[in-house]
């Protein structure tokens, strides 16, 4: 037993380092715009994020959409000269800033009218409330990312019985006869995933 703790601490602190290691190396390698691999790492991270906080902010489903497609012609551009170590507020803050002007711009460009009374609006400002809108969206996106991490390092029974608790809400019972767990597996699982996704999302956030 005492081997076995110390094999998966071993394994969660090597998981951790190699997620922040990855996500800086990925950064990195988007700066050759011919590296079609990293670029499509970074559409499954981001883009989903991109285009939720836009629509957060009120947009409808083709100007998030736009503003996705905006997004990313500047980040082509400026991404070469960014430095990930001395940006301030790191590389989270720089992509909160583009996407946030990008969002105005497209309001102001459309003059945008509210979708129930039809009358126009005052273009906002960035203000608490959209960073809250955007920590909150950045926090969803990255726990799905880390999710789909951690289920690389545990067992696929342990990852689907983290799934159907918590995502589909079934019932521990449920769970045991679906996958063929005791009660204590499917407690087990669940301990055992929350500590590396939380693990991972500190990461996500250094």
């Amino acid at each position: 037993m005492k081997n076995r703790g110390r094999k998966w601490l071993l394994l969660r602190i090597n998981l951790v380092m190699s997620s922040h290691n990855t996500r800086t190396s990925l950064l990195i390698r988007i700066k050759d715009p011919r590296n079609t691999q990293a670029w499509a790492e970074f559409h499954d991270l981001y883009a989903p994020l991109l285009y939720r906080y836009a629509r957060a902010r009120g947009l409808s489903h083709d100007d998030a959409e736009d503003v996705r497609s905006t997004c990313y012609e500047a980040i082509v551009k400026q991404i070469p000269h960014f430095d990930y170590d001395s940006q301030r507020g790191g590389f989270k803050a720089w992509l909160q800033t583009l996407v946030s002007r990008r969002v105005i711009d497209l309001m102001r460009k459309r003059q945008y009218l509210t979708m129930d009374s039809g009358r126009l609006v005052e273009v906002p400002a960035v203000d608490a409330t959209a960073d809250q809108i955007w920590e909150e969206h950045w926090r969803k996106q990255h726990l799905r990312h880390c999710m789909e991490q951690a289920g690389l390092y545990v067992s696929q029974q342990s990852y689907q019985a983290f799934r159907l608790l918590v995502e589909e809400q079934c019932s521990v019972s449920d769970i045991c006869e679906r996958l063929g767990m005791n009660a204590n597996q499917v407690y087990k699982a669940k301990a055992q995933m929350l500590a590396t996704i939380r693990e991972l999302m500190q990461a996500s956030e250094d």
